[in-house]
């Protein structure tokens, strides 16, 4: 091959390279966020599985939302789980927060769990609450109250307040700090909670929305059938 044929192979691959370096980039990019808007049925059930407990599943698209119910006076625990697996990033839910009925036992759930050789989950819990928690931060008639929780290493719970009958944006924010989850509470923007964690930071998480009838989360059981509306979660991963 002589000189000038050389130069034109290597400028040829060069570009070539450049090329697949940056429709790599692309799909990268793509690849590192999720959303889902419930408005379409096929790609909801391919990215989305049942994962309800001991109970019917009570959930469906409905006017391009989630719609998941409970039924009185039962355990329900209604749940759907993301197929895919993440890890450090943003995770934001957009929820239609409901009128409930003061004091009931009945939770909405945005939350990420892990439950291989060990488990850890970071949530957000919202209801009415038990009388005494809401006392405790002064809520009034129109708020609900919202659980921001670490279920393991370590445990820890903080409840802050939400207006019922209205949408909210629920987001965490796990960052890598040291090899290791800093956890970040956001409701509606506003950073409520900050917790360092020892999880490890390359655990991976699926992805929950729920509704269910908790004890912990009221003192009374339910009386009537409850509804939540998702609108929309995403997922944006953090790129260092």
């Amino acid at each position: 091959m002589n000189k000038k044929l050389k130069n034109l192979f290597f400028l040829v691959l060069s570009i070539i390279t450049f090329i697949n370096c940056g429709t790599n980039r692309l799909f990268m990019k793509q690849d590192s966020s999720f959303t889902e808007n419930f408005n379409n049925q096929e790609t909801f059930k391919k990215n989305w599985k049942d994962n309800s407990w001991k109970s019917p599943a009570l959930y469906q698209l409905e006017n391009e939302h989630l719609k998941i119910t409970t039924r009185p006076n039962t355990k329900d625990r209604v749940k759907i789980r993301s197929k895919q697996k993440f890890t450090t990033g943003t995770y934001s839910w957009r929820i239609f927060v409901p009128k409930f009925k003061m004091h009931e036992q009945v939770s909405i759930g945005a939350f990420l769990y892990h439950n291989q050789k060990e488990e850890f989950e970071f949530d957000f819990e919202i209801g009415s609450g038990q009388k005494i928690d809401r006392e405790q931060i002064n809520l009034k008639d129109n708020e609900a109250i919202v659980f921001c929780v670490s279920q393991f290493s370590p445990s820890n719970s903080s409840h802050f307040a939400v207006k019922m009958e209205e949408y909210a944006t629920f987001k965490m924010e796990l960052i890598d700090v040291n090899g290791f989850y800093l956890v970040k509470w956001f409701i509606n923007n506003n950073l409520v909670k900050t917790l360092q964690t020892n999880v490890k930071s390359n655990t991976k998480f699926k992805v929950h929305c729920s509704l269910e009838n908790l004890h912990f989360m009221g003192d009374l059981p339910t009386s009537t059938e409850n509804n939540v509306l998702f609108d929309a979660f995403q997922y944006q991963e953090r790129l260092e």
